[in-house]
C-alpha cells in the first residue's frame, strides 16, 4: 500500500488515463520506497468540482494514504509537479493534496491487516 486517489475537472493532456495511473504508481512507489505491487492509484474525472468558488476553474484534489512517509514533503512536491504537467489548464494554486499516515493495524490487503 500506498493509495493515491485523484479527482479532477480538467482533461489529461495526453488523454491516456491508464498511462497516468501507471506513471503515478511508479512515482509513489519510488519516492516512498514501497513495492509497486502494493500501490493503488485511481483517477476520477469529476465534472462538478469548483476551485475558489468557480466551477469553471480547473484543478486537482488528491488523497495519498500510506503506512508512514519517509519524505512527505518530497512526495507532495513530486505529485504537484506531476499533476501540473499532465492536466490541461490547471494552475499550481489549484492542486490540493491531502496526505494521511495510516497505522498498519488499519490497513488490510487480501483480507489480512498489515499490522
Amino acid at each position: 500500500m500506498p493509495f493515491l486517489k485523484v479527482y479532477s475537472n480538467a482533461e489529461l493532456k495526453d488523454k491516456n488515463a491508464g498511462q497516468f495511473t501507471e506513471r503515478a504508481a511508479e512515482l509513489v512507489a519510488h519516492k516512498l520506497e514501497k513495492p509497486i505491487g502494493y500501490v493503488v492509484v485511481s483517477l476520477a474525472r469529476e465534472t462538478s468540482m469548483s476551485f475558489g468558488g468557480s466551477s469553471e476553474t480547473k484543478g486537482v484534489l488528491a488523497y495519498v494514504d500510506s503506512i508512514g512517509f519517509n519524505d512527505k514533503q518530497g512526495l507532495i512536491k513530486l505529485l504537484t509537479e506531476f499533476f501540473y504537467e499532465r492536466f490541461e489548464n490547471v494552475e499550481l494554486d489549484n492542486i490540493n493534496i491531502v496526505a494521511t499516515s495510516l497505522p498498519a493495524s488499519e490497513v488490510a490487503i487480501a483480507g489480512r491487516f498489515l499490522g
